[in-house]
């Protein structure tokens, strides 16, 4: 893990600030901006863009359908307007948002920006399953309803199947899930030469079929209309024009996503 103290890094293109450029942030310095433009139209930031937004959609009907007002944002990277917490937020103050990233710079920046009661960022290894359900427990309500968020952080993790399993097996029944994965099942050459482009970048990302992203789904039950693509997951279920899919529902886009809820 990076040390608290150390300077930020502008030598290399640093993960969390590409992603925020990819996302439509203006978070990167030049070197993140030369890896981020040319993928600026490709078909994975187009994915990884609807899938911000289904998680958006998502945040919000858990909140307005399930009364959920308990959020942990795992890899939270460089926060974009509204974030997770602004969604989770409720009129009687009682919501609680935890975001999480390994990331110094991720972290440092998510503190500087969110600056809510109710909000804690914390910089934690997200492979570190034991760090991980330490602090959810500290901050979360466990007598309350918790989600849980993985929207653009599974395809940055080498081993997120085992890590999302093992932390799976020790989250309370009841715990929600908001879960997008960007897939290399459609759109293959595309996705490809971007994800060669990052990983030459020194960012290793790691696209998933339908049948691993299911198997990573299948403790929880996943509520309608189950794994579809993010820009088709109730596309319409929002209050806020701004987290509406913004490319039409006959296209098809290289990532799924769904919610689901662990079994009581």
């Amino acid at each position: 893990m990076t040390a608290k103290n150390q300077t930020v890094e502008t030598s290399r293109p640093n993960t969390a600030r590409v992603c925020n450029v990819l996302l439509g942030g203006r978070d990167g310095y030049e070197l993140d901006l030369l890896v981020a433009q040319p993928l600026l139209n490709s078909q994975l930031t187009i994915a990884m863009r609807e899938a911000r937004r289904f998680a958006r959609r998502a945040i919000e009907h858990l909140r307005n359908q399930h009364q959920v007002h308990q959020v942990v944002e795992l890899g939270c990277g460089f926060p974009l307007h509204p974030d997770i917490g602004e969604i989770t937020a409720d009129a009687k103050n009682t919501s609680r948002t935890l975001y999480i990233d390994n990331d110094v710079l991720a972290a440092t920046h998510a503190r500087a920006l969110l600056t809510e009661p109710s909000s804690v960022v914390s910089e934690v290894d997200l492979t570190d399953v034991t760090a991980v359900l330490a602090k959810i427990t500290a901050v979360m309500d466990y007598t309350e309803t918790v989600a849980l968020c993985l929207s653009g952080t599974a395809e940055l993790l080498a081993d997120a199947p085992a890590v999302l399993g093992a932390l799976t097996r020790q989250l309370p029944p009841g715990t929600w899930i908001v879960f997008s994965h960007i897939t290399d099942d459609i759109s293959r050459d595309d996705i490809d030469i971007a994800v060669e482009a990052l990983g030459d970048a020194g960012i290793a990302f790691h696209p998933r079929d339908r049948d691993t992203i299911t198997t990573m789904l299948a403790p929880y039950r996943l509520a309608a209309p189950g794994l579809i693509a993010p820009h088709r997951w109730r596309p319409t279920d929002t209050a806020h024009d701004t987290l509406r899919p913004q490319h039409p529902d006959t296209w098809d886009l290289a990532a799924y996503a769904a919610i689901g809820q662990l079994p009581h």
